[in-house]
């Protein structure tokens, strides 16, 4: 069995299996008229049923196949998932500007190595393009700091 074909089918399964239990929770009328948690239950299904496919093709695979996941690879995917985790926790509180400038310096440090100008750069873009299709081009309306309206 193939522990990274293995990995990818447990997580269209636990996503495809949360997202129908949410979306159940919503709603999801009737043919005639949909509810709001039609789609994702058609999308969670979708997810289940690609997991089983890659379930399948994992158990066929040879059982001589590669851990998931090499150690190199592990630290990387921890400081990914830090940085996701803290910009969800410090959007609210904080706002858009200084929750996407944590985001992309813990993130900066999955890669090892780099210069500060680059990370600058980086930061910088990053706020720039942010702002510009969430805020001004779509009209999202984030608090960019928390002591802005």
């Amino acid at each position: 069995m193939n522990n990274a074909e293995t990995l990818a089918a447990v997580i269209f399964l636990v996503f495809g299996a949360i997202t129908v239990v949410l979306g159940v929770g919503y709603g999801t009328g009737s043919a005639g008229a949909l509810g709001p948690g039609a789609l994702p239950v058609v999308a969670g299904g979708g997810l289940i049923l690609l997991g089983f496919l890659q379930l399948a093709r994992a158990l066929r695979a040879a059982p001589s196949a590669p851990r998931a996941f090499a150690r190199a690879e592990l630290r990387p995917l921890l400081v990914i998932l830090a940085a996701v985790a803290a910009f969800g926790l410090l959007i609210a509180p904080f706002g858009l500007i200084p929750a996407l400038t944590v985001l992309v310096l813990i993130a900066w440090f999955a890669h090892g190595s780099g210069k500060p100008v680059e990370l600058g750069v980086i930061v910088i873009v990053t706020l720039a393009l942010n702002l510009a299709i969430f805020h001004w081009g779509l009209g999202i309306p984030f608090r960019l700091f928390a002591w802005s309206l």
